[in-house]
């Protein structure tokens, strides 16, 4: 949510001053909080539920949500073809869905129950 809050904002300048329309870009960015709003109770449940290294899920959905939130450098001016956007969108709130979950499993799995409020506290702050 982060990442999207924040760099949201300079896409959405870039792509008006490039020429696309005020509705493609509100549109375009808001496929990434929709997206990640349907996902995210499903993301939870997959951490939650794998037997896979929860680091490997944190390394590979933030290395996916930064490569989709970097394919914007692909958009070029007169480009009326808004396909790689929307999907770079769409997949980054997939994505990024998957973060939240499991720093907090690899938190709890680190702190224990006890400290658990503490670290994650500690974490946000951060």
């Amino acid at each position: 949510g982060e990442l999207g809050d924040g760099l949201n904002i300079f896409q959405g300048v870039y792509l008006v001053a490039i020429g696309w329309s005020e509705g493609s870009v509100g549109f375009a960015l808001s496929i990434m909080g929709f997206t990640a709003l349907a996902i995210q109770t499903y993301a939870g449940d997959i951490i939650d539920n794998t037997s896979c290294d929860r680091r490997r899920f944190l390394s590979s959905a933030s290395i996916v949500t930064a490569l989709c939130a970097m394919s914007i450098v692909f958009v070029s001016k007169g480009n009326d073809n808004h396909t790689l956007v929307f999907a770079s969108k769409f997949i980054e709130g997939i994505s990024s869905s998957f973060i939240a979950p499991c720093l907090a499993a690899l938190t709890m799995a680190t702190f224990g129950p006890d400290k658990f409020d503490d670290a994650m506290a500690s974490n946000m702050f951060w």
